[in-house]
């Protein structure tokens, strides 16, 4: 369970963009943040996987305090997909960029190869296995970003616009 409670925020210290945000997601849940550009839902999901400090309220994930807790530690149990794919891509291929997070948390070698051949397939570009991510389209930019936090298999899973860039096949898959 994800909770928030009373969470303030503004980039500008004497500016609020939001004041006594409070909510809770339970475990199961899918939930969607909808509103204007501008609004703030990237802003929030900033806040749960704490690349933002709110400058006032708490944030807790199964009862324990999180609200202080770097976004190094929170990437244990929430993954997070970028607005902007680019931003996430830094290895040579897609499999080797899949694979860093599962490496990252010391998974054997074996196992981290059955987690990126099994999203691989899920996401629809194994065919794309050892491709250069700065040369894919974006829509499947989008899709290596998805299955790298899908690889790392958190808790938690939030999707900063997970359909930009993908025609209306790519987005019902």
């Amino acid at each position: 369970m994800l909770k928030v409670e009373n969470i303030r925020f503004g980039y500008v210290p004497s500016v609020d963009i939001f004041r006594d945000v409070t909510f809770t997601i339970e475990g199961g849940e899918y939930i969607a943040i909808g509103g204007r550009n501008g609004c703030g839902k990237t802003t929030i999901t900033r806040l749960l996987v704490g690349l933002e400090k709110a400058s006032d309220g708490r944030m807790y994930y199964n009862g324990t305090d999180i609200t202080s807790m770097p976004p190094s530690k929170r990437g244990q149990f929430i993954g997070y997909v970028f607005q902007q794919p680019d931003r996430q891509m830094f290895r040579p291929t897609v499999a080797t960029e899949v694979a860093f997070g599962p490496e990252s948390l010391g998974r054997s070698k074996s196992e981290v190869k059955r987690i990126v051949d099994d999203v691989l397939e899920r996401t629809g570009i194994a065919h794309l296995r050892e491709a250069y991510p700065p040369t894919l389209r974006r829509g499947e930019k989008q899709r290596v970003a998805i299955a790298s936090a899908l690889a790392m298999q958190s808790k938690i899973l939030i999707l900063d616009e997970p359909t930009s860039g993908q025609d209306g096949k790519e987005t019902k898959e």
